[in-house]
């Protein structure tokens, strides 16, 4: 029954009305970039016009996907991230780092092309607005300039600064932050420490980024442009790269929707070159898998943090894919036979394997449906990751079991639920040694519930009435279908902060019982000394 539901699924997709959509990447990481890419092509597919304006460019031109490159105007932040650039950093230190790269030097670059003031002065009628939501809200504004709803896409798990734009419930004594490390059972200690993350990192976003945007945006636009707080409150839809199988369940609204999994290929296959490489014989065990992902050069790392992994790689019968290239290491180092180097792999496809089901729907008419899945490669153990969300969401998929090694922000959180369901181990970079990769190694290898949970996560995961991408795909629709989907939205979106937190009611009642309580001593103190005066008279009467 299970595949037959899916099967007529597959058949009966119905295509809603062709909606013409802005779509705005402003941002230079690709991995980020993968993600929207993803669902606009697939509203492409769906029948839609997309203009997009990105700094990643398809090399295939694809009819009603109309590309804008603004490729040059800021960092592309591929291959070419420093390990010591990212890591060790506190808080503040973190939160500058993303504003200065993702803030208003952003909405400066991007409104400086001639691509963004065309579009400024363009008569073009449009639908609807997708833009990637990261460090600033200045892309917004051309929601606001064409009259039309807009849908934020944020690529990681929820940012601290992202709920204000729905009225998202985000109790810090239960939500753990972007920026920590805490599970969302916490003690009293973890629960202060997170709610100061909390009120700085809101008081940062107001601070180094929205503050400069909405100057930045008004000179852009004119000065008749709403503030962009005004503007970050009507957002229709915020898709989010999370799912409560992988961090944790939470009160949502209606207009936020979890999507992880989203840019997760069904239909890619392997090389015949990759298909090699995954081969194994009977002198090695397995294949274990390292990455850090699109942005930071694991050729980067210490000397020190090289020669562990290598050493312990060493001692291992296994096959190690290191995502590197082999000429970026210290002349120097002896490498290990067993380490294969390859400067670009297809990750998704390497810790899966896809399989193909055909069945026939309709005898008479010979019709083939050809039903496909993924399921874990048999030939990859493990998977070392830095924890980025991409990675994370597709070792879940897959059920490989991870070594995680977080660098910075929201990877730290990532690994730590990770651990927290039994489908990884956690080393941080700074202790990395020898000996501490090879027991964590052996530990994932060997010990078998690790990939009982990894399995049982997978399925948790996968378990959905529909794919992350169609889910995607369904609400944006449903945001152009009815103009907006103004019913979506909770009124805590425009509530005052003082209201939000009942601080108005707080202090009425806070207020009222001081009134009370003052009235009622002054009462009990002018009873008291009413007694003690009468007492003293009738003394005075008795002597």
């Amino acid at each position: 029954m299970r595949l037959l539901y899916f099967a007529l699924l597959l058949v009966s997709v119905q295509s809603g009305d062709s909606a013409n959509i802005l779509a705005i990447a402003p941002f230079g990481g690709k991995s980020h970039y993968s993600i929207i890419e993803k669902l606009l092509k697939a509203l492409v597919a769906r029948g839609h016009e997309v203009d997009v304006i990105s700094h990643f460019p398809s090399k295939t031109p694809i009819p009603r996907y109309n590309e804008f490159s603004v490729r040059g105007s800021l960092p592309i932040y591929q291959d070419n991230m420093t390990i010591d650039s990212v890591r060790d950093k506190n808080l503040i230190q973190q939160l500058t780092l993303i504003f200065a790269n993702g803030g208003v030097s952003v909405c400066e670059a991007i409104f400086n092309t001639k691509i963004a003031q065309d579009l400024r002065n363009s008569t073009k009628k449009y639908d609807l607005l997708i833009t990637h939501y990261f460090a600033t809200n200045c892309m917004l504004a051309f929601a606001h300039l064409f009259s039309v709803p807009s849908v934020a896409v944020i690529t990681s798990v929820s940012l601290p600064w992202a709920p204000s734009l729905i009225g998202l419930p985000d109790n810090p004594a239960y939500i753990p932050n972007y920026f920590t490390m805490f599970l969302p059972k916490m003690g009293f200690g973890d629960r202060f420490f997170n709610t100061m993350t909390y009120i700085i990192t809101k008081i940062g976003f107001e601070v180094q980024s929205n503050k400069q945007s909405n100057a930045v945006v008004k000179k852009f636009f004119g000065p008749q442009l709403p503030d962009l707080d005004d503007l970050a409150r009507n957002v229709s839809l915020v898709l989010v790269n999370s799912h409560f199988s992988t961090h944790q369940s939470r009160p949502v609204v209606p207009n936020f929707v979890e999507v992880a999994g989203l840019h997760i290929d069904g239909n890619a296959t392997l090389t015949k070159h990759y298909e090699e490489i995954l081969k194994t014989d009977t002198k090695i065990e397995g294949i274990i898998y390292l990455s850090f992902g699109s942005m930071i050069v694991t050729e980067s790392f210490s000397e020190e943090v090289l020669l562990a992994f290598f050493n312990a790689f060493k001692r291992l019968p296994y096959k190690v894919l290191w995502k590197a290239s082999r000429e970026r290491f210290p002349k120097h180092l002896k490498l290990p036979n067993n380490i294969q180097f390859e400067p670009w792999m297809p990750q998704m496809e390497i810790l899966c394997m896809l399989f193909q089901v055909q069945i026939y729907i309709n005898t008479f008419l010979k019709s083939l449906l050809c039903l496909k899945y993924f399921t874990g490669h048999p030939n990859v153990k493990l998977f070392v990751s830095h924890g980025g969300m991409l990675g994370t969401s597709e070792a879940l998929y897959c059920g490989v079991p991870v070594l995680g090694i977080p660098i910075f922000a929201d990877q730290l959180l990532n690994i730590r639920n990770s651990v927290s369901k039994g489908v990884a181990i956690e080393i941080p970079y700074n202790q990395i040694t020898e000996e501490k990769l090879v027991v964590a190694i052996q530990s994932l290898l060997n010990d078998p519930t690790f990939k009982t949970n990894t399995e049982r996560v997978s399925r948790l995961f996968k378990d959905r009435p529909m794919s992350a991408l169609d889910t995607a795909v369904y609400w944006v629709e449903y945001v152009i279908r009815h103009n907006g989907a103004p019913h979506l939205r909770s009124i805590a979106a425009d509530l005052p902060w003082y209201q939000y937190y009942l601080l108005d009611v707080i202090f009425v009642f806070i207020v009222c019982v001081s009134t009370f309580c003052f009235v009622l001593c002054k009462l009990v103190i002018y009873i008291v000394l009413k007694l003690l005066v009468a007492l003293y008279k009738n003394k005075i009467k008795k002597e």
